[in-house]
């Protein structure tokens, strides 16, 4: 029967910020298409890791770790440690590593360094930096009691100078669903490589519609002013002929004829040569005049 939880993550209050990023981190990862639903030693390889534990708070002090975690613990296919010179100190942090290993589970322990060392005597520093907890760094025998053990935890370092948070985050996935790094981070760099292809075709789109509409847009413009330029030109040209009509009626006013009797004929005749004499720089009004 499956457990309920795909990890554990066991952490220092101090490291509640870390443990809160790979909360969200290993919950939200969608594994690589490719590999869903593919074999490993760890079962079927599922399209996310979902659920996983995380308490808020670090234990109050008591004698035990809790039935609610003791449960958890029990439901859980796997075990985080965040790593760090405060989970090291952490009295809870041992128990919960030291109750997933008596449960037969100690091959499926993970560390997470976020701070501190794994070694720091060899390095001339504190043994106080050591950033393993004691429970890590110790096998247990058949009665759950610790056995020194020289073997140093395999751990992601999420630190920019060890493996950084997507490759350390990638090492735990990898780890959990029991594939190997270099088959995820591949799968991962094919969907990163589609993902930024399809990103590109999409901006390129964009680009070529925007380009289109501008260009439209410009045509638009173009055609709206060319269209305003012969409405102006069409009002010009209509005062003009009103002018032009206004004066020539004026002209030939009865009482300007001087008492001579005008005809329909000698009002056309006068209109056409004032309109070959007046508008001979106004083409297109003497045309529509003459018209």
């Amino acid at each position: 029967m499956p457990l309920k939880y795909r990890a554990f993550i066991s952490y220092s209050h101090r490291d509640s910020r870390w443990a809160e990023w790979l909360h969200r981190a290993l919950e939200s990862y969608p594994i690589p298409q490719a590999l869903v639903g593919t074999t490993t030693a760890k079962g079927q390889v599922p399209k996310r890791l979902m659920p996983i534990f995380r308490d808020r708070d670090e234990l109050a002090s008591s004698s035990n770790l809790g039935a609610t975690l003791e449960e958890a613990l029990r439901e859980s296919e796997n075990q985080i440690v965040i790593c760090s010179p405060a989970a090291a100190a952490s009295r809870w942090v041992n128990e919960e590593i030291r109750a997933f290993k008596r449960l037969g589970r100690g091959a499926n322990i993970f560390c997470l360094i976020v701070a501190g060392e794994p070694d720091p005597v060899s390095r001339g520093l504190d043994a106080s930096e050591c950033c393993f907890p004691l429970a890590l760094r110790v096998d247990m025998d058949a009665s759950g009691a610790d056995v020194p053990s020289l073997l140093e935890p395999i751990a992601a370092d999420v630190r920019p100078e060890g493996d950084g948070k997507d490759r350390a985050k990638l090492k735990l996935v990898a780890g959990i669903v029991g594939v190997s790094y270099d088959a995820l981070a591949n799968r991962e760099q094919v969907r990163r490589t589609r993902r930024l292809a399809f990103i590109t075709a999409f901006s390129l789109s964009g680009m070529a519609l925007a380009s289109g509409l501008a260009t439209y847009a410009f045509i638009q413009r173009t055609e709206a002013r060319r269209q305003e330029s012969i409405a102006q030109a069409q009002k010009r040209t209509a005062q003009e002929t009103t002018r032009f009509l206004i004066g020539m009626f004026k002209s030939l006013d009865p009482s300007e004829s001087r008492g001579r009797v005008l005809t329909p004929k000698d009002m056309l005749e006068e209109a056409s040569r004032r309109a070959n004499h007046d508008l001979t720089a106004q083409p297109n009004l003497q045309a529509m005049v003459m018209d």
